[in-house]
């Protein structure tokens, strides 16, 4: 039987527009849900073609300076760039090897195909027109960066500094580091890929946002704040005796002293003793739980909302603190907690600004060829963590963590300027144990924030804190 012209026709027009809707979805979903995924691929094709036919735009720094430029080589072009303690944060933008950094994460912008301007975008992409390429500001000071990268040395780790009014990263850098310049340039890329990718230091890695550690005695911040809005008096005197087991069936495992301890202490003087028993009776009160949950508040076991990529760290391997002795080792930031220098940073920016969690972020603004601003980037606030009362207790007793007598953050003092902060040494099951500082000045308005480790070095006061010290020095113009 011959089916009806009519029934084809509609048949037809069915199977037309069904395809014309699975198309049109297509179209939607690379387009908006995936766009910004393609645009920080670093093999995009469309982003890697426009490497060596035009320049791309300058990466500036607070100051003016220039960080990233474009110059020719060749009959095409290559970037320079100006400072390599700046490598894993600016990155490098290859032909051959893609993009990482800063150079990936705008991309878009750097090409002249900013997301604030569909209009060139869609002449670019269907015109094939090119707009003048962007230029991208980040919150890098150099004088701060010059620093971080001088204090730290060649020393393996991670220092990082932000301003905790905006979230802006102020310095970031990670060692052992590379010559970007090296990779991007075709006579010598090949063979400084293959070293650095041969390094067992693993220089391409940013420890600063990706490195991963157990914290140490910084977690203390995260731990005093869960127990004060639990309902800790702040002054209340805890009894420490070293070494300390809360029931026997701990069997071996205690908690020792770092100061071999026998004493009441309260919160302040636990601060400026770094006294891990007090964080331990303290965070059993809390309980696994409610010390979970403040680890979240800060951001602890999520990816850190940060345009350049950031790892996601642990409370634990199992997402809870379900054992008594899991969360005793918790408490002083042992157990199985796992953080990034750039997580501590947050942690310690939000008891810096009243209890607020800040979004960081390294670019500042997206200028045109013209000088006009076609969109800024401030990201504010993400979450009030904690009670502002709560952070100014904490903040406060960072401050005699720092000036007490016999603190243990000594070597971050300043003169004539209250520095907060909390120095850790973290148990390392591969080796010596990781050095930690962060911190905050001046304490009664912060203006920085720095988080400093060092791996393999067991003086978080020797070793980290004057690190810490040089960078925030820095950022005061001191």
């Amino acid at each position: 039987m011959i089916r009806p012209i009519a029934a084809n026709i509609r048949s037809l027009t069915l199977v037309i527009a069904l395809a014309f809707l699975a198309t049109s979805m297509g179209v939607a979903y690379w387009s908006l849900v995936q766009a910004a995924e393609l645009s920080a691929d670093p093999f995009n094709p469309r982003l890697l073609a426009t490497l060596r036919d035009r320049p791309r735009g300058a990466i500036v720094a607070a100051d003016g300076t220039v960080l990233a430029s474009s110059a020719r080589s060749g009959s095409g072009y290559a970037r320079k760039y100006a400072d390599r303690s700046l490598a894993q944060a600016i990155g490098y933008a290859s032909y051959t090897y893609g993009t990482s950094g800063v150079e990936a994460a705008y991309a878009e912008s750097l090409i002249g195909r900013d997301a604030a301007d569909p209009i060139s975008q869609w002449r670019a992409r269907y015109l094939g027109e090119q707009s003048p390429p962007a230029s991208v500001r980040v919150a890098i000071v150099p004088a701060v960066q010059r620093a971080a990268a001088a204090a730290l040395g060649d020393r393996r780790g991670a220092v990082i500094a932000l301003d905790p009014r905006t979230g802006g990263i102020l310095a970031s850098v990670s060692q052992p580091g590379y010559d970007p310049n090296l990779i991007v340039d075709p006579a010598t890329q090949d063979l400084a890929w293959q070293q650095v990718n041969g390094n067992v230091g693993k220089p391409l890695i940013d420890r600063a946002r990706q490195g991963l550690y157990p914290p140490g005695s910084t977690f203390k911040l995260v731990t005093a704040a869960a127990a004060l809005e639990r309902g800790l008096d702040p002054k209340a005197k805890i009894r420490v005796d070293d070494p300390y087991q809360a029931d026997p069936s701990w069997g071996s495992y205690t908690v020792k002293s770092p100061s071999q301890a026998h004493g009441d202490f309260d919160l302040s003087l636990a601060f400026q003793r770094s006294e891990n028993i007090y964080f331990a009776k303290i965070g059993l009160q809390t309980g696994g739980a409610r010390l979970a949950e403040y680890a979240a508040r800060f951001g602890i076991g999520s990816v850190p909302r940060c345009e350049l990529s950031a790892a996601k760290g642990q409370i634990a391997t199992g997402g809870q603190l379900d054992r008594p002795i899991l969360v005793a080792d918790t408490s002083f930031g042992q157990g199985e907690l796992l953080v990034s220098p750039l997580q501590m940073a947050l942690v310690t920016a939000t008891i810096a600004r009243g209890g607020s969690l800040p979004v960081p972020h390294y670019a500042t603004a997206v200028v045109d060829a013209a000088g006009n601003t076609l969109r800024l980037i401030e990201p504010g606030a993400l979450a009030q963590a904690i009670k502002p009362e709560t952070a100014a207790t904490i903040g406060a007793a960072m401050v005699a963590a720092v000036e007490g007598p016999g603190a243990f953050a000594f070597g971050a003092r300043i003169p004539g300027v209250r520095v907060a902060g909390k120095t850790g040494t973290a148990e390392n099951a591969s080796g010596l144990p990781h050095g930690w500082f962060v911190g905050f000045a001046p304490a009664e308005s912060p203006v920085a924030v720095v988080a400093v480790l060092i791996e393999n070095s067991p003086g978080g006061g020797e070793d980290a804190a004057p690190v810490g010290a040089a960078v925030l020095r820095s950022a005061l113009g001191r």
